[in-house]
């Protein structure tokens, strides 16, 4: 009898190896982690056991070995976003939001897109373990459909440039978790996984971390995944935005999983740093209001800085630019020519 044939006693296995203390217990190899989130999606797993393996590991810290198995078990329950465009750019933001900052990813995302980037940005709402204000509640406030199928999302992108797809779409497995996720109420392993998944088999990818040193963790799964290139940034409470007002770590990612760490700071590249009145939280109404003063060339120099410097991080990383400063300026051109209000107006036309 293998474990793979009976995912209940898999599961009392492969607690008793990861769960040994540090002196015995053992990371999960790729294929073990796999079984183990499979049978976590597939009730084989008891509620108790689903919660000690992801709060164990959340303890330990996952390997790249244990996320690769989750995300395959992911992708096993999953039907790719499939997109008929070239250089698909995923921006992996935490699913749980932001709480003390206002939110630039779809104002940058909408630039980007208008420079010629591709973008798909993806959420669940209400997943904590600290609810904020998600890209989603952004997109929404928007009037942009968030609740679109796969299909359409794929046309959107096609049709437009960017779209925005709810993980309860792209991977109902995983979101069919949220219930154990929001009772345990801390950060675990499928927190990182919501990131990684990669349901739509970009080549490039932009995702936010809050300490560097995990970078160690996410190249390797990056190179392994077959991604092209990556962009990890220590951005604002973790996620993928930068700020203007301050220097920020950035990590390149290339296809073999090597490493270029450099430091953004947008005083190098003449750009007004965002002031705290700019950086305000406030709800997603707020940040919907920002990107549409930005869109119509109504706001201030520092939010709409904030919002060039992240586009051009956005239209780098897919390799529409040799370098930052080129970058910027098809963020710019972009804003100045109408084209980013009018790729807007396209997107929340999709439905």
């Amino acid at each position: 009898m293998t474990i793979e044939s009976q995912p209940s006693i898999a599961m009392r296995a492969l607690l008793a190896a990861v769960g040994q203390g540090p002196t015995h217990g053992r990371s999960l190899t790729r294929g073990e982690a796999s079984i183990a989130l499979e049978a976590i999606f597939s009730g084989a797993a008891t509620q108790a056991q689903a919660g000690a393996l992801l709060l164990l590991q959340r303890y330990r810290g996952e390997t790249a070995d244990e996320l690769l198995g989750y995300v395959d078990a992911v992708r096993a329950r999953s039907v790719a976003l499939a997109t008929r465009v070239e250089g698909l750019l995923d921006v992996g933001s935490p699913y749980d939001g932001r709480t003390a900052h206002v939110v630039v990813s779809p104002a940058a995302s909408i630039v980007a897109a208008a420079a010629g980037v591709p973008v798909l940005m993806h959420g669940e709402p209400n997943l904590g373990p600290k609810p904020g204000v998600t890209v989603g509640d952004v997109i929404g406030a928007l009037g942009v459909a968030t609740d679109l199928r796969r299909e359409a999302v794929a046309r959107g992108i096609e049709g437009c440039g960017i779209g925005y797809v709810r993980q309860a779409e792209a991977a109902p497995a995983l979101a069919a978790v949220k219930p154990l996720r929001q009772e345990l109420g801390l950060r675990t392993p499928l927190h990182v996984v919501d990131k990684l998944a990669d349901l739509a088999a970009a080549p490039y990818h932009l995702l936010g971390v809050a300490h560097i040193p995990y970078i160690r963790v996410i190249a390797p799964v990056a190179a392994a995944l077959g991604w092209q290139r990556a962009m990890v940034v220590q951005g604002i409470e973790g996620h993928e935005d930068v700020t203007t007002s301050r220097g920020t770590r950035v990590v390149e990612i290339d296809a073999a999983g090597e490493q270029h760490e450099w430091r953004f700071d947008g005083a190098d590249f003449g750009l007004t740093a965002a002031s705290d009145e700019d950086l305000a939280p406030g709800d997603a109404a707020d940040s919907a209001r920002m990107t549409l003063a930005v869109l119509d060339g109504s706001a201030g120099d520092g939010q709409r800085d904030l919002v060039l410097a992240n586009a051009a991080l956005r239209i780098l990383v897919a390799g529409r630019a040799a370098n930052l400063v080129e970058a910027l300026d098809h963020a710019r051109d972009a804003l100045a020519s109408g084209g980013a209000r009018r790729t807007f107006d396209a997107w929340r036309a999709v439905g």
